[in-house]
C-alpha cells in the first residue's frame, strides 16, 4: 500500500516531529505541495504525519498567510472606518 510505502521510506517516523509511530497513533497523509496548488497523490509528493501534527503543520501555514495578507499600516490610517 502507499501508506506502508511511505512508512518504510520515513523509518516509521513522523516527517514533523520525528517520533516513530506507535499502533495506536492516528497517521495521516499531507501533501507537501498541496493538490490546489497542482501538487499530485503520488509519493513522491506525500509524507506521513501523526494526526496532531498535521494539525499543527495547516495552523502554521495559516498564520503564515495571515501575516503576509495583513495590509500595511500606513494604508490603514487612511482609511475612514
Amino acid at each position: 500500500t502507499q501508506k506502508g510505502k511511505l512508512l518504510k521510506r520515513q523509518k516509521g517516523k513522523c516527517a514533523h516531529c520525528g517520533l516513530t509511530f506507535r499502533s495506536e497513533d492516528l497517521i495521516e497523509k499531507h501533501h507537501i505541495i498541496p493538490r490546489a496548488l497542482g501538487g499530485s497523490d503520488l509519493d513522491k509528493n506525500l509524507e506521513l504525519l501523526h494526526l496532531h501534527c498535521h494539525d499543527m503543520k495547516h495552523r502554521i501555514k495559516a498564520k503564515s498567510k495571515n501575516k503576509e495578507s495583513i495590509t500595511d499600516s500606513s494604508e490603514l490610517d487612511n482609511n475612514p472606518f
